[in-house]
């Protein structure tokens, strides 16, 4: 891959998971007090910025580490294909959109994780993929093909909610890479 190859968006996301969560481990966790999603129920006066701060932060090292990878891989795929601001406005919104969606409905008082945003962007880059397969270079058997689906699959069996926010997340990849075309 050459520089001029290289997913920026992609690279930035996966060294801010990693500065933030080492950080976050050198404050004990005051970091993360600060910036997880809560539920509506559970935000106190001026605290929404959480809906947007939540998906840096991560419950532990495995749980950054596979969201890590899966922007790293899912990135390696579609930044290239569909620009880095609509790939970052992708990530962002869809995390955003399951953030507000899960605060609503649903009563908790700590949330982490950047999968639904995950899971927009492979929304996306499935619905791209039955449009024009010839785009993209799938094959099983390829560290960035294998850990996608793998990531796809295992990570609806982690945590609470976790495949409820994943299917939203995609749900909403598909429908904004409608407008894509």
């Amino acid at each position: 891959m050459s520089i001029t190859n290289t997913p920026l968006v992609t690279l930035t996301i996966f060294i801010m998971y990693i500065i933030i969560f080492v950080i976050d481990k050198i404050l004990n966790s005051k970091l993360s007090n600060w910036g997880t999603g809560k539920s509506f129920d559970y935000m106190g006066k001026g605290e929404w910025y959480r809906l947007i701060t939540a998906p840096f932060f991560h419950m532990n090292l495995v749980h950054m580490m596979g969201n890590a990878f899966g922007i790293y891989f899912v990135g390696l795929v579609l930044e290239n294909k569909i620009g880095s601001s609509m790939f970052l406005l992708i990530y962002l919104v869809g995390n955003l959109f399951v953030s507000v969606l899960f605060s609503n409905f649903f009563s908790f008082s700590k949330g982490t994780g950047a999968s639904p945003g995950i899971f927009a962007l492979i929304g996306c880059l499935v619905y791209l993929f039955t449009q024009t397969p010839e785009l993209f270079d799938f094959q099983l058997g390829t560290w960035k093909t294998n850990y996608i689906l793998l990531y796809s699959i295992l990570g609806n069996f982690i945590g609470r909610g976790g495949a409820f926010s994943h299917l939203l997340g995609f749900i909403f990849g598909v429908m904004i890479s409608l407008f894509l075309q």
